[in-house]
């Protein structure tokens, strides 16, 4: 990771954030209902209801489309606004997507505070589970507006980056207030990646959670609770790192080129989102002309695809060497699961994060997201082959090996939590806490 990307998601990550955090982060509790009898109170209240309309109609369009193709004029024409009339609630696309934000966190932190007031540890944080899941339930049941999922909020600019970073940054450290022990927090890298790790698996489960039918999120959310806190594996595992071979590069005249744009493109994009992509933000990184990024790389889509193609050779190579091993199955896919996580810490560069697909058009998004599950799918089996040798406990593999893909893809943003992490500790820090559970922790 460059300097100048490490150094903001170090300073977005800081205490300096939630110290200068304004007052009017979280939205405002709602007004008591007064009679409409009064034209000014009424003209208020359909100004109000107008402009939940559109938050409401945005947070579907950021999820559905992503925040690069969620324009003003889309949200507006969603609604039957014209963009003249959207923009007497919200001039700018920015202040609209940044309250839209504002608003998820709101309500993120409303579940972390009603987890908070269970007594126990396991608790709390089943009841923050269970919240989530009966969000969702809501949401897909049509009871309950969508909220913005937090894929692109890295793509926000100055001023609001500061502002909705610093909401983000308070909700993270509550989060993490419902992992404390009684007596003591005690390593507070360890709690910091336990609590980014409960909150990426729950954030992960929108990719996976439209399998399942809305009256099922209940349960689905009980089996999900299940393996976080008793992990997967039969047995306490000890991690041992299996090196993958390198993947396929282009012939020796370009090498160094093509893969240096690959780094600073996927270096890039999981920094800052589908502005990252940016032809002249990668030619500025890596110091050339846009001339020579065309030269590599006929546009900015099949650049995002090439790097895509690279973190599937990864993931894939990863796999492959696991399966050669003659470990038991639970241990290869810890092997496979922690040479993917120190991959992000090496200087050869990390995995693009699969928040990047919403920097490509929508075929080459499902295309992407399909090859995607391809790999989970490969960690469902051998989990299945697990529960035959019995190093795999009985649980539910479906959401076992998406929460193997979870804790990889969410692994690039571990050092913004948890600064100078060493490759050799992110395994135990990260990977041992999902396969042996976060009480596993404490056996």
């Amino acid at each position: 990771m460059s300097n100048t990307v490490r150094n903001f998601w170090v300073a977005f990550t800081s205490d300096r954030w939630a110290r200068s955090a304004p007052a009017t982060l979280f939205l405002q509790p709602t007004a008591r209902v007064m009679p409409l009898s009064n034209p000014k109170i009424a003209a208020a209240t359909r100004y109000d209801r107008r402009k939940e309309e559109i938050l409401n109609a945005a947070a579907s369009l950021i999820n559905r489309l992503g925040l690069r193709d969620a324009t003003l004029a889309v949200v507006a024409a969603e609604i039957g606004l014209n963009l003249k009339s959207l923009r007497h609630y919200f001039p700018r696309r920015e202040d609209l997507v940044a309250t839209a934000f504002l608003r998820s966190i709101a309500l993120h932190t409303e579940l972390v505070e009603q987890a908070l007031t269970a007594p126990e540890r396991e608790q709390r944080i089943r009841a923050f589970i269970d919240g989530y899941f009966a969000l969702q339930a809501r949401v897909a049941l049509g009871q309950q507006p969508h909220f913005v999922h937090f894929g692109d909020l890295r793509a926000l600019t100055s001023p609001h980056i500061e502002t909705v970073g610093a909401a983000y940054v308070q909700m993270f450290r509550q989060i993490r207030s419902i992992l404390r022990r009684p007596g003591g927090d005690g390593d507070r890298a360890t709690l910091n990646a336990n609590a980014h790790m409960l909150l990426s698996q729950l954030l992960w489960s929108v990719v996976w959670l439209g399998g399942y039918l809305p009256q099922d999120y209940e349960r689905v959310g009980q089996r999900f609770a299940d393996i976080l806190l008793n992990g997967i594996a039969a047995r306490r595992i000890i991690l041992e790192p299996t090196a993958a071979p390198p993947i396929d590069l282009p012939p020796e005249g370009d090498r160094l080129n093509q893969e240096s744009f690959l780094r600073a493109a996927t270096e890039l994009i999981n920094a800052q989102g589908y502005r990252g992509a940016a032809v002249d933000r990668i030619s500025s990184l890596l110091n050339v002309t846009k001339g020579a990024f065309y030269h590599h790389n006929d546009n900015r889509d099949a650049l995002v695809v090439a790097c895509f193609e690279r973190t599937f050779g990864f993931i894939r190579d990863a796999q492959d060497s696991a399966l050669s091993s003659d470990l038991d199955n639970m241990s290869r896919v810890a092997a496979a699961a922690v040479t993917l996580v120190s991959r992000q810490m090496s200087p050869e560069g990390g995995l693009l994060r699969t928040s990047a697909l919403t920097s490509v058009g929508p075929e080459i998004r499902s295309t992407m997201a399909a090859r995607m599950a391809l790999y989970t799918a490969r960690f469902a089996d051998m989990l299945n082959d697990g529960i035959i040798d019995g190093s795999v406990r009985p649980c539910d593999l479906r959401i076992a090996s998406e929460m193997v893909t979870a804790m990889i893809n969410s692994a690039e943003e571990l050092d913004r939590w948890v600064p100078k992490l060493d490759r050799d500790r992110a395994g135990n820090l990260y990977v041992k806490p999902l396969l042996n559970g976060l009480n596993g922790l404490a056996r």
